[in-house]
């Protein structure tokens, strides 16, 4: 009886997952192919996933030599790998045929897991299924969280909480199946990106840290060969992801600047700075303190009203019944406060300022920046509130269940519902979608670049560097063209671009169409030219370059005799190299 009613407990509570993120992101779920949250990171991302499911249906030994960059290696591992998430995303990529679809699906998909497998810890910890529903409601209508749905490296976390219920299930019963069990979502959400790894392995080290201080005898048992062997094998399992990324970092000389961190850190302010998913923003905007910021970004770290007040009383609670708190409360109120902690970056801002006088206040990140592998490549701390928002909810309800045990059941009703109410009621419905240009309309040039012979490379001009907006939109939406053929072309666009390539950018930009950069292009094997008429024109008459327009690069062209015009599709001019 109790099994079949916990089973019930999870269907329903998945349904209510799937509809809070059928509703966050309606109305999506009808247009996965032909909407999207926006037109930057959507399409890079895109491109990422598109690429990591073409790779593993062709050549998944060559996942990493992404189409991008060219000449230059490991390409996709300038970004995050997606590897989960694109693989999940299979069937609806086929069934739609559009590449954002991937994202779509993601974006769908990740906030109603992220719901439920929230729930699933809480409720093993409970068995209390409206407090548990509490829970995942809190985290995925926090307006904090929802801000990141442009970056769905971050927002899609869902199996860190699987991680650490299976974890926790673990040293309960001491059976091995279940650390197993931890370490696949470990590997599951590392080898979509590597900071929520880190979000488990920290949650981990907490967690067996305190059980060894509850009872050592019980913990010592868990420490098998056996055990060890599995965790060693999980590591062993993430070397092949890592290596092309250290082999990235070796080849060019290249770490994150700790100033980075330093900039994207979030201030103790910004926990009340407001994204466009409140509908209390435009109250929170004029706060004193949101309307001036030394470097002149805000971080949207506002956690929602309810959680706001929820996570105010917690700590108060925590603190007053400090000596009376479990080992659940105290492991997940610790996970909490290192995810808030590390979120503040490298040295604490306070007051809108980073904090100098006296002297700067070095906080524990610039630690681990020094010492943990892998922490030198992550750019943004401030994402670390994800951790603090996952932990503190759970120390939220874990805390709400003991006392809503004295009160009696219309109470406890009257509370849920005005709870449920506030988390949801706050939400600004409906989210803002840019629509996106489909497959049959993507320039005819890339049609017909899909048939040419795979091993095919080509450059597309005018090419920007990262820093050339507005042009560098351009180089994101062949990005995301370059999904209906991805030959090797040596434009790109991502996180993190080799200064080579820049280098290589600035050559071209200026000096095309020279003589030495018709070498260079034949030097470096290239097999077409695809020249844009109409970008160049209109980077002339913005003056951006001089003596260049669209059509007098053309007849130069025509003038050349180490190129050929090939093929001509509207204000698109293909040319081969002879």
């Amino acid at each position: 009886m109790i099994k079949k009613r916990q089973l019930v407990y999870g269907i329903s509570s998945f349904l209510i997952f799937l509809t809070a993120s059928l509703y966050i992101t309606f109305p999506l779920v009808f247009h996965l192919g032909s909407l999207a949250t926006g037109l930057g990171d959507e399409l890079v991302i895109a491109w990422i996933q598109n690429l990591v499911i073409h790779s593993l249906t062709t050549n998944p030994f060559s996942l990493f030599e992404a189409n991008i960059y060219y000449p230059f290696h490991n390409s996709l591992a300038f970004s995050d790998l997606f590897l989960t998430s694109s693989i999940l995303s299979l069937i609806p990529l086929k069934i739609i045929g559009e590449p954002i679809a991937t994202v779509n699906f993601t974006l769908i998909s990740s906030l109603a897991m992220l719901g439920f497998f929230t729930y699933l810890l809480i409720y093993y910890l409970t068995k209390d299924f409206c407090i548990s529903v509490l829970g995942g409601m809190l985290i995925i209508f926090s307006p904090a969280v929802l801000d990141k749905v442009v970056h769905l490296q971050i927002l899609s976390i869902q199996w860190v909480p699987l991680s650490i219920l299976f974890f926790i299930i673990f040293i309960r019963t001491q059976k091995t199946r279940y650390l197993i069990f931890s370490l696949i979502s470990f590997l599951l959400q590392t080898y979509n990106s590597f900071l929520p790894g880190y979000f488990i392995a920290f949650s981990l080290f907490i967690i067996s840290l305190y059980s060894w201080f509850y009872d050592k005898k019980k913990t010592k048992k868990l420490i098998t060969k056996n055990n060890i062997l599995f965790i060693a094998l999980s590591i062993t399992l993430i070397i092949p992801i890592v290596i092309p990324y250290y082999s990235v970092s070796n080849e060019f000389a290249y770490t994150r600047d700790i100033r980075d961190a330093i900039h994207f850190a979030i201030q103790p302010e910004d926990l009340l700075y407001p994204g466009s998913s409140t509908r209390l923003k435009d109250y929170l905007y004029f706060l004193p303190f949101n309307q001036f910021s030394q470097n002149g970004e805000f971080k949207p770290g506002y956690l929602g009203l309810v959680l706001s007040l929820l996570c105010i009383f917690a700590l108060y609670y925590f603190i007053r019944n400090f000596k009376k708190n479990g080992f659940y409360v105290r492991s997940f109120i610790t996970i909490s406060l290192l995810g808030f902690i590390l979120s503040l970056g490298p040295v604490l801002h306070l007051g809108r300022q980073t904090i100098h006088e006296p002297f700067p206040i070095v906080l524990p990140y610039t630690l681990f920046y020094y010492i943990l592998p892998g922490f030198q490549g992550f750019r943004n701390s401030s994402r670390w509130e994800m951790l603090f928002i996952f932990g503190i909810v759970v120390v939220i309800t874990l805390i709400l269940h003991n006392l809503f045990k004295r009160y009696s059941s219309k109470r406890k009703v009257i509370i849920y519902l005005l709870l449920f109410v506030g988390i949801i009621a706050e939400f600004s419905f409906p989210m803002h979608f840019e629509k996106i240009i489909q497959r049959k309309d993507f320039p005819l040039v890339y049609s017909w670049l899909a048939i040419t012979p795979r091993d095919t490379k080509i450059i597309e001009l005018p090419i920007y560097n990262w820093n050339m907006w507005p042009g560098t939109q351009n180089e994101l939406l062949r990005q995301y063209y370059s999904t209906s053929h991805f030959r090797k072309m040596v434009n790109g666009y991502t996180g993190f671009s080799p200064p080579p390539w820049q280098n290589l950018v600035v050559n071209i930009s200026k000096d095309f169409p020279s003589d030495n950069i018709t070498k260079l292009l034949k030097q470096l094997n290239i097999d077409y030219i695809v020249m844009h008429k109409k970008e160049y024109d209109i980077l002339s008459i913005d003056n951006w370059v001089k003596d260049k327009n669209g059509i007098d690069l053309v007849n130069v062209l025509y003038k050349n005799k180490s190129i050929k015009l090939l093929k001509k599709f509207g204000n698109d001019y293909v040319f081969s190299i002879n």
